[in-house]
Formats: C-alpha cells, structure tokens, sequence
C-alpha cells in the first residue's frame, strides 16, 4: 500500500512541521489543503514548496479543493485556473473537486445536468495544464453530488483522461454504495468512525483512525480496491478535533497505519 497524509489533520501547524511529521511517518505523499487556517497556497510560492516537499522526497498529490465545483460561474472558472497554474509550478499531481453540499440541489434530474455542465467546462481548463481533476462526490444528504456511480457515467460520456474520481471510505459508506470503479479511482480517502456513534447521523468531526471498532467497513473497502488493481494512494484524511488537539497525534497515526497494513 501507498500512504499519503492530508492536511486536514494539522490545520494550524507550519508547513515544516506537517512535512517533518510525514517525514516522520515515513509516507511518501501529501495533500494541502486552501480550506483551513493554514493555507499553503497562500502562504507560499509554489517552486517554494515544490523544493520544500523535493527535499524531503514528498510528492503533493492534490490541492483540496475546488469547492462547489458543480455550480458553475465566472468565479469558480478563475478560481481553477489559478490553482492549476499553482499546480503546474508546485508539481502537484491533482485538484480535488468538491460538490455543493447544502441541501438546496436534491433533484437527480438537477444534480445531472449540474455535473455534466460543470464537467465540461472543466475539461476545458484542465487540458491546458498537466494537472487532473479528482471529483469527490459526498455521501451526506445534502450533497448535490452523493454516487460515484453518478460521476463515472458522467465521465464516461465525456470521454476524457484529465478526470478521475475520489473513492473516500466515509462518504462511500453513508451514500450506501455498494458499486467500485477502481479503473477510474485516482485517490482513496480513508478515516474510521467508531462504533460508539452507530445509532447517530454521522459528521465530518466523527472521523478519526481505523481500528477494530471502526464501522465504515473500511478493511473492506481498501482489500476491494486492492484486490481490484487500485495502485493508487491512500490518503488519511480525519476531521475529528479530539484526534487533531490529541498531544499522542504521531503515535496514533502511526498506529492507523500499522493496523490497516497487518489487517489486509
């Protein structure tokens, strides 16, 4: 298996220290993030942190994210392009591409037309750069783009190699899908959610590592992708505010990581 860590899990620390910690860990990649408080993107030249991340023999697999990439406007047109021109000079692999998640799209007809129109439009964008875009669809209620399935069709039409899907396990699990498209799979997100909040509707700040109590199958899923020829990486990308103020942080990850290795 190919590890990578997300940023998500030190959303104040510096860049040194969130790549020292991956060092650390001994992952060969990364994902940053423009969505919390410390913006890499922002607060650094790109060449900059491609040497930073060179330096340390980290590759940056993906900026997270374009979000609400299916409503489509001059904003989020402007907004791709200068994270792909970011991309481009930072060698970062790909963007991540994340639906609007409101509640206020909830016809299917709708949600269809939204990703083919956006879809299109991005292809557009991305062709004039190496970078590709990563479409994660969210298994929350609310989410204007819940299925995978939905998204692989939509690709398929569109016929083109610069889209590819995120397999996240946790929304995977609350979209109830049973379907993997792992020729189509460029990243795997995986956190656990532990079985003491079974019997609750489950949020971002409920995810955290996986361990024998996790209840998003995720052993399973992973073992699927595996066993299916995913190569790709698996990204831990927990969202629990326990987990990421936890003073013992490097010693869990680690752990997350040895137990999903011994168990598959």
């Amino acid at each position: 298996m190919k590890f990578s860590l997300n940023q998500i899990l030190f959303p104040n620390s510096s860049l040194d220290y969130f790549l020292n910690f991956s060092n650390d860990l001994k992952v060969h990649a990364i994902e940053i993030r423009n969505d919390i408080k410390t913006n890499l993107i922002k607060e650094n030249d790109p060449s900059k942190l491609k040497n930073k991340c060179g330096e340390k023999s980290l590759k940056i697999l993906s900026i997270n994210a374009l979000q609400k990439f299916n409503i489509w406007n001059k904003d989020r047109s402007d907004e791709l392009i200068k994270l792909c021109k970011f991309a481009d000079q930072a060698d970062i692999w790909g963007i991540v591409l994340v639906p609007l998640n409101d509640g206020s799209v909830d016809s299917p007809t709708e949600q269809i037309q939204l990703l083919e129109d956006s879809l299109s439009e991005i292809i557009k964008i991305l062709d004039d750069y190496k970078v590709i875009g990563l479409v994660e669809p969210l298994g929350f209620k609310q989410s204007s783009l819940r299925y995978k399935s939905m998204t692989v069709k939509i690709i398929n039409n569109l016929q083109s190699n610069k889209l590819n899907i995120v397999h996240d396990t946790f929304h995977h699990a609350l979209a109830n899908e049973k379907d993997f498209f792992p020729s189509l799979t460029g990243l795997v997100h995986f956190s656990g959610v532990s079985n003491i909040y079974k019997n609750i509707e489950l949020n971002d700040d409920h995810r955290s590592v996986v361990d024998e109590n996790d209840i998003l199958a995720n052993l399973y899923q992973i073992q699927k992708l595996i066993n299916s020829n995913y190569q790709g990486y698996f990204s831990f990308e927990p969202f629990s505010n326990t987990l990421i103020e936890d003073k013992n942080i490097f010693e869990i990850t680690k752990k997350n990581y040895n137990f999903i290795t011994s168990s598959i």
